[in-house]
């Protein structure tokens, strides 16, 4: 009996030292903090840069910037412990930020960090590798990054890129179209691109649900002092006409929650789906308030703003719970700001009438 109470005592002693124990710290970079320095970085970041046209060094506006990190947890030997990713886009002045990464899975540590740029017209950035050679990049670094964008060149191929940039939700709703490009490369009977693929009129930018809003900008309007998780709702997967971002509140129940719809289908499809949205969503009141037409929704603890952008062919839906948004003009106000990001990352050309 001593003995079975001293190994009860032995293993409430080993729980009790395992809950004090603090997680295991993040591997140590392998990339520098600053260009000028010499000290690692850090894995869980922050990271800012700026991004620029390698051919007259102006800023590349309107690029998805797309991070991952990846963790592992040792149970004894070192598995796979999932990863978390984050999007934002670069600003007028080409510059980007993506916050510090706030959680991380029980056990685990961060055990690596990629960085992807990309941009339709330009060869792709990666902070691991380099396009022309697959080779390791060395240039990388945490804070005050400088890339530099490669003009695309007709004898580049399509498929190879594809192959360097990776894959990725996010990644994959916005090279969708290279992809396309890409396997007809590959077919023999396929005819080969003559020149560089631009975005055509009416095509626009690369443009994704989560780089309309960022956690920050909610807060400072809702005033909540909890921390987010960012990801794509699992209702349907990304693609180059949908994608989605969910804000999920953690350790608050859902009523805390925002999501972002956005549907990229053209101005007739565009004016179709708001229809859709107009008829079918509860509680809808037309005030017409952003972009070209837009509407508010009630149901039960959520606020819903729609709009529809026509010239870009662009809708976007933002459902706020009650306990995020006290009211439905904190929903309204964060519409405003998705719809200034839009047009921030896809600026209309006044001297074509209007066109994207």
């Amino acid at each position: 009996m001593k003995l079975f109470a001293f190994g009860v005592l032995a293993l409430l002693i080993a729980v009790a030292a395992a809950a004090c124990t603090p997680p295991p710290a993040a591997r140590t970079a392998t990339f520098r903090q600053r260009p000028d320095a010499v000290a690692p970085g850090n894995l869980t970041g922050p990271f800012t840069g700026r991004v620029l046209d390698a051919a007259n060094r102006a800023p590349v506006t309107g690029a998805v910037v797309y991070a991952t990190w990846t963790f592992e947890r040792s149970t004894p030997l070192p598995v796979a412990a999932g990863y978390k990713e984050a999007v934002a886009s670069t600003d007028a002045t080409g510059r980007y930020r993506l916050p510090e990464l706030t959680s991380v899975p029980s056990g685990a540590r961060v055990t690596d960090f990629a960085l992807v740029i990309y941009k339709r017209g330009f060869v792709a950035y990666r902070s691991d590798r380099r396009f022309g050679d697959f080779g390791a990049r060395r240039d990388f670094s945490q804070l005050e990054n400088q890339v530099m964008l490669e003009r695309w060149r007709p004898e580049y191929s399509h498929a190879r890129h594809v192959r360097f940039v990776g894959g990725g939700g996010v990644i994959a709703a916005v090279t969708e179209w290279e992809a396309e490009v890409a396997i007809g490369e590959l077919d023999p009977d396929a005819r080969r691109p003559t020149g560089p693929l631009l975005p055509t009129t009416g095509d626009g930018p690369n443009l994704v649900a989560a780089q309309l809003i960022k956690p920050d900008e909610i807060k400072a309007r809702t005033r909540f002092d909890g921390t987010f998780e960012t990801g794509p709702l699992g209702d349907e997967p990304d693609t180059a006409t949908y994608s989605s971002q969910h804000f999920r509140a953690l350790g608050r129940n859902e009523s805390f929650d925002v999501a972002i719809r956005l549907w990229r289908v053209g101005p007739a499809g565009a004016l179709d789906r708001y229809d859709e949205l107009r008829t079918g969503l509860p509680g809808v009141e037309e005030k017409d308030e952003i972009a070209s037409r837009s509407l508010r929704a009630t149901e039960n603890d959520i606020y819903g703003v729609g709009f529809l952008d026509g010239q870009r062919g662009v809708v976007v839906l933002i459902t706020c719970g009650k306990s995020q948004c006290s009211s439905i003009e904190d929903a309204v106000a964060l519409g405003h700001i998705a719809h200034r990001r839009i047009k921030e990352i896809w600026p209309l050309d006044r001297s074509s009438g209007g066109l994207p």
